[in-house]
């Protein structure tokens, strides 16, 4: 036997995992250190936010996770279906919605609604699918009580995945609009999301809370992100509600759990798909799947690169107006403070990021 060459194969082999232990171990060291650089930065801007006087619990620092969800507009004729089956009042959908008035108002319970209309919406002779649907105090109010759609999981924060109840001046509820997904299935596996800390952050970092204001709370839950011809794309969505200072009100955001792009409600990101893509959408369930992740992700990035811009303005414009109100220097000096406040407000987009 070659002795010399089995030895020289086990020192080659031992070299290798050497140098394999070596870089994994300072590989370790480097997620331990950039995880370290992270946590120390959310803490900074957290006490920065306290220290603008806005009041929030501690939020939670925990990656979840989350899918595309796919819907398709032709449930809706299941849907119709099983309204025109419904009892003890008068329905209509319009628009892929249920609009019913009750030929008997329900009276409930003011501080407790979901005594009575739990009831309702799990009669099947009364709610179309209503065993699919929440109640939810947080976001209901004094004229309408909400009941959100579960998917996965997790609320629909869209209109077209809720019951909305109405309210009259004496308490009863008169009737509700509905808005159901139907055929609501994952696209693909699951990815992370951000963590509640980190969408407080960038929500922050957007400017869109105000001095002395209130963060009443962040929950995850979906968000419509795209319409097309023949169904949406819902994304993770870290829901925000704000209380400002001298407001009666609350204020609504929500935060792309998967981008920490700011989403605005009613400037939902609509397709402009081409023919050619309608063809294949409607080829077949698989394709259509693929059509809509797709138009999805590039939405997506289309909504990064308008919010940081937009974030990056609104930074760099509050930067000067302070430099601007304090400052007693000369044309000039104000001309470089400008410039200064520009290249800090880029830095910061680019955290956003």
């Amino acid at each position: 036997m070659d002795f010399k060459r089995i030895e020289l194969i086990f020192l080659t082999a031992f070299a290798a995992l050497d140098i394999f232990l070596v870089i994994s171990f300072f590989q370790n060291n480097s997620d331990v250190h950039s995880t370290s650089q992270g946590t120390s930065h959310n803490t900074t801007i957290l006490k920065e936010m306290r220290d603008d006087s806005i009041t929030f619990a501690k939020p939670s620092n925990k990656k979840g996770q989350g899918y595309y969800i796919s819907t398709q507009t032709s449930g809706n004729k299941k849907l119709k279906e099983k309204m025109e089956a419904l009892s003890a009042q008068s329905a209509k959908m319009v628009s892929g919605e249920i609009i019913s008035t009750f030929n008997t108002p329900i009276t409930i319970d003011k501080q407790n609604p979901d005594k009575t209309l739990d009831q309702v919406v799990n009669d099947s002779n009364q709610i179309a699918n209503g065993k699919h649907y929440k109640y939810d105090e947080k976001i209901s109010t004094a004229s309408q009580i909400i009941y959100t759609q579960i998917v996965s999981g997790q609320r629909i924060f869209s209109k077209s995945g809720q019951i909305r109840f109405k309210l009259n001046s004496s308490n009863q509820v008169v009737g509700y609009t509905q808005g159901y997904l139907t055929d609501a299935n994952p696209l693909r596996e699951k990815q992370d999301t951000i963590s509640q800390e980190r969408a407080i952050i960038w929500l922050y970092q957007y400017n869109e809370v105000p001095n002395e204001s209130v963060i009443k709370w962040a929950r995850l839950g979906y968000t419509r992100l795209l319409s097309i011809q023949k169904g949406s794309v819902y994304v993770p969505t870290w829901y925000i509600a704000v209380h400002g200072k001298g407001s009666t009100a609350l204020q609504y955001y929500r935060i792309n759990a998967f981008t920490g792009v700011i989403m605005k409600y009613n400037t939902q990101v609509e397709s402009t798909s081409s023919s050619k893509n309608t063809s294949s959408i409607e080829s077949s369930s698989s394709e259509n799947d693929d059509s809509l992740l797709s138009q999805a992700v590039s939405s997506s990035k289309r909504a990064v690169e308008s919010s940081t811009q937009t974030s990056v303005r609104e930074t760099t414009r509050r930067a000067y107006s302070s430099s601007s109100a304090t400052s007693s220097s000369t044309s000039a000096n104000a001309t470089s403070s400008s410039e200064t406040s520009s290249t800090s407000s880029s830095s910061a987009s680019s955290e956003v990021q």
